[in-house]
């Protein structure tokens, strides 16, 4: 009698917890629901209510029962204080949540959370000038006003529409209601919970300042192992534009300009047939993947290298050697362990700007387009010479997320042999790949525009390619332990303006006469060298495709493979 005694009595203050804070019990809920909610529809739009629902019932349990929990301490301050700490930190949370969401159109990520550990109050005032000002400020105490409303409603008199009788059974029926949930969500929506798009923002942000600051331990150590002693033996350098568009996942097969049959390159093709183009032929990449890419093809480390690529000097570094000034523009993650490598060349840069605070394993991203204001304020005050790297997203999947509704121009019925036979779903997923393609003609196309009536010289070179169900497989994407072909086979295109091929013909001559060179980009660094005239001691001319040195018998070795005689 006196456990059963004991268990009403608990069970009597869980109960009262529970009628008396209805007001914490809605703001908790309502705080860390609508993010839930936005996330969801910003996804899967109104395709996946359901789930929604019966999310709400679970997470509005579990609110009632971390209420009816904090009811069992006999301290009355002690209590007030925890509901009102949940309430302060949920509120705070949600504040950060709505600044994203308005911001940057995701919630807050590891990349957001680096964006902040390693800001200074210099930048975080200049950051809220910016993005807050007045009118975000004035929301702010708006929201404030809103959440002590609710908290004071949640010390108004208990709930009393019901007798006691029925509040009774009411509350025990809830709570199975929720334990229901939860069994549906693991069983019937599992694939929710382990991509995290039913986190509530406490364990959203906890898991994200654990990865940012994992990332910035790495990052740092990164940072510190780099080579940082360039000595230039010989620098004629002149040209005051030169740029880099590093491209991102791009089959050149899969290109009109290459001779793939839908129209996905117009603008690419139109300057070429008025010859302001150079399109090598032979060209791939060394690596099937972004990090292990970016690592040869900005430093000095190559297939035959005996050290650590961080041991050997890097482009920005030598660029900003040879006078210039260097910028980093990205539409790519801004930090994350597949970042770093990204993040270390930014971050030697005199310039870096990120046109989103994005972590490598957060999804999304925003079109390659946002990097033309970026360019645009660059180009406003230039240096006597100038160097820019271009890092796009191009054909990244998901490739649907890679162009705009304008550019959807193809669909499965146009997908050509020897892929007009595969199964819709498979069709459907290469013509999204395709629009990308003929999205990032227009993206290529216009920043090459940016720099017409400049003496500059462009490069666009993707750092790897792409297989998309190539050859009867059922997989998609790349990968850096075992690529194909696809994977390896990259467009390397040039482009000078007219006042470039006036200034420097010998050197344009040089670049045309190298299209048909079979190049591997893990010697990228050496091209670029010879073209602008910089000298190094690490400088090799039989590296670059365009010096009459050039080796062209090099073995192209990639992951132990001969990629001409066992892979092409």
């Amino acid at each position: 009698m006196r456990g059963k005694a004991f268990f009403l009595k608990v069970w009597a203050r869980m109960q009262q917890a529970a009628e008396v804070q209805t007001g914490v019990i809605l703001g908790l809920f309502g705080l860390n629901f609508f993010t839930i909610v936005w996330q969801n529809i910003h996804m899967y739009k109104a395709q996946q209510l359901p789930v929604l629902a019966i999310d709400a019932i679970f997470l509005l349990t579990g609110v009632v029962l971390f209420v009816m929990g904090i009811g069992l301490i006999p301290q009355r301050r002690l209590r007030r204080g925890l509901w009102q700490a949940a309430l302060v930190v949920s509120a705070i949370l949600g504040a950060l949540e709505c600044f994203s969401i308005y911001n940057y159109q995701t919630l807050v990520g590891a990349g957001i959370i680096t964006a902040l550990l390693q800001t200074n109050f210099h930048e975080a005032g200049e950051f809220l000038r910016m993005y807050v000002g007045w009118k975000g400020a004035a929301v702010g105490v708006g929201a404030l006003v809103v959440l002590a409303a609710i908290y004071r409603y949640g010390y108004q008199p208990r709930f009393t529409v019901m007798t006691r009788h029925n509040r009774n059974r009411l509350l025990p029926a809830f709570l199975l209601a929720g334990l229901g949930a939860g069994i549906c969500l693991w069983q019937q929506y599992h694939s929710f919970v382990i991509n995290d798009s039913l986190d509530i923002p406490a364990v959203r942000v906890g898991r994200a300042i654990d990865t940012s600051v994992r990332n910035i331990q790495a990052f740092e150590e990164l940072k510190q192992q780099a080579a940082a002693d360039v000595e230039i033996t010989e620098n004629d350098s002149d040209v005051p534009y030169v740029v880099f568009i590093l491209g991102e996942s791009t089959n050149r097969d899969r290109l009109h300009l290459y001779g793939y049959p839908l129209d996905n390159t117009p603008n690419l093709d139109e300057l070429s047939r008025q010859g302001e183009l150079a399109v090598f032929r032979d060209t791939i990449s060394p690596q099937g993947a972004t990090v292990a890419v970016l690592r040869e093809l900005f430093t000095f480390h190559d297939v035959e290298s005996d050290k650590e690529w961080y041991r050997y000097n890097n482009l920005i570094d030598v660029m900003r050697a040879a006078g210039y000034k260097t910028y980093w523009l990205s539409n790519q993650e801004s930090s994350g362990i597949w970042g770093n490598v990204a993040q270390l060349f930014a971050g030697r840069s005199d310039v870096k700007r990120f046109t989103q605070l994005r972590e490598s394993h957060e999804d999304g991203g925003r079109l390659d387009e946002e990097l033309f204001p970026l360019v645009d304020e660059a180009l406003q005050q230039p240096a006597e010479k100038n160097f820019y790297v271009l890092h796009l997203m191009g054909g990244h999947g998901l490739y649907y997320m890679r162009f705009p509704y304008l550019f959807t121009k193809f669909n499965k019925d146009d997908i050509p042999a020897p892929q007009k036979d595969l199964s819709e779903e498979k069709r459907t997923e290469i013509a999204q790949y395709e629009n990308a393609m003929f999205y990032n003609d227009f993206v290529v196309s216009s920043l090459l525009g940016k720099f017409q009536d400049k003496e500059a010289i462009v490069i666009y070179l993707p750092d790897h390619g792409e297989t998309i169900y190539d050859n009867g497989s059922n997989f998609a994407g790349h990968v850096e332990e075992n690529p194909n072909h696809q994977q390896l086979e990259v467009p390397l295109i040039f482009w000078a303006s007219p006042k470039y091929r006036e200034k420097h013909p010998q050197k344009w001559q040089a670049v045309c006469a190298a299209v048909n060179r079979p190049y591997m980009t893990d010697d990228m660094i050496h091209t670029i060298m010879d073209l602008l005239g910089i000298r190094t001691a690490e400088f090799n001319p039989a590296k670059s495709v365009i010096n009459p040195k050039f080796d062209g018998g090099r073995k192209r070795i990639v992951r132990g493979k001969n990629y001409d005689t066992e892979m092409k």
